[in-house]
């Protein structure tokens, strides 16, 4: 009669003491439950969703390079997602509207690190969300092993000359655009789990 038990059966009316729960930090199927910080599913874990088991990884490392975001002065359409969960769709856009190549979304979506072939660029608030948890708010500052006093963008456009990014200092953290598209800056590819 327990939701948390790995045996709930809603239609359950008598507690037969019955129940089986998992191991502590495994789910019901045996698999270790990712927290913020951890090293694992090819990068480090920098967002968890309410429910526990979904979230978001960063590359433990910056692709090599700086990069244009690409496609000065073109508005692409459905790269304006800035929220938690919009990067992937962003990148996706820009990748199919943006025919040029060496640029932030492409190196991030061609990117193969730790056997994963699904990183993309983060949104606005995905990237603000790394700075956050991996970058000043870790248990040992820059868990991430991000460059200091540097731009990474984000796969948010802003305006058709303009996106997002994030200037990561301690002072610093939270979405800007004033930068132009065709701007250099860097990289942190991440994935969904």
């Amino acid at each position: 009669m327990d939701s948390q038990a790995c045996n709930y059966n809603p239609e359950a009316t008598l507690d037969n003491n019955s129940c089986e729960y998992a191991l502590q930090g495994y789910d019901c199927d045996g698999n270790e439950i990712p927290h913020i910080g951890d090293q694992q599913l090819g990068g480090i874990v920098f967002y968890i969703d309410e429910t526990g088991m979904h979230g978001l990884v960063a590359a433990i490392w910056d692709w090599a390079g700086i990069y244009e975001w690409g496609c000065y002065g073109t508005s692409i359409s459905g790269a304006d997602g800035q929220s938690i969960g919009t990067g992937l769709e962003n990148t996706i856009a820009i990748i199919a509207s943006c025919s040029e190549t060496n640029t932030a979304a492409y190196e991030c979506s061609n990117a193969v690190i730790d056997g994963y072939s699904d990183w993309y660029l983060p949104s606005a608030y995905e990237l603000s969300e790394m700075w956050g948890n991996i970058f000043l708010g870790s248990t040992t500052f820059n868990q991430g092993n991000f460059w200091g006093n540097v731009i990474y963008w984000s796969s948010s456009e802003f305006d058709s000359f303009t996106p997002w990014y994030v200037y990561f200092t301690p002072e610093h953290g939270f979405p800007q655009a004033w930068h132009s598209k065709n701007s250099s800056f860097y990289v942190r590819p991440i994935r969904s789990f």
